[in-house]
């Protein structure tokens, strides 16, 4: 079934989110929450978890020292997710096209 989510856009919902990466928070204070709920394109499924791709990940270069914003695939262990909401009714996303990991409000659930 996991195979079947790859290149499509779902909403994950990731327990512990001060332990992800610190790309994958929001910029908000979330250490009181216990879970956060992204949406991202899921690029491939592994023995270990879910990838998930970042359009613009920054990433500092050390011989400009400057910061650039790169594609990154990261991974999301499957010891995290709590929930995967798949759209099956939805096309998947051609594999040129790029979205930006989305944050969801859950201050009101």
């Amino acid at each position: 079934m996991l195979e079947k989510i790859v290149g499509s856009r779902v909403v994950l919902t990731i327990a512990q989110p001060n332990h992800q990466d610190w790309q994958l928070r929001p910029k908000v204070d979330i250490f009181e929450r216990s879970t956060i709920s992204i949406v991202a394109k899921v690029v491939s499924v592994s023995d270990l978890g879910i990838w998930i791709e970042h359009a613009d990940y920054p990433i500092r270069f050390p011989e400009s020292n400057r910061v650039e914003k790169k594609r990154a695939d990261i991974l999301i262990r499957y010891d995290f997710i709590t929930s995967i909401a798949y759209f099956p009714d939805m096309p998947s996303e051609p594999e040129e096209k790029v979205y930006p990991i989305g944050f969801l409000d859950q201050r009101d659930q």
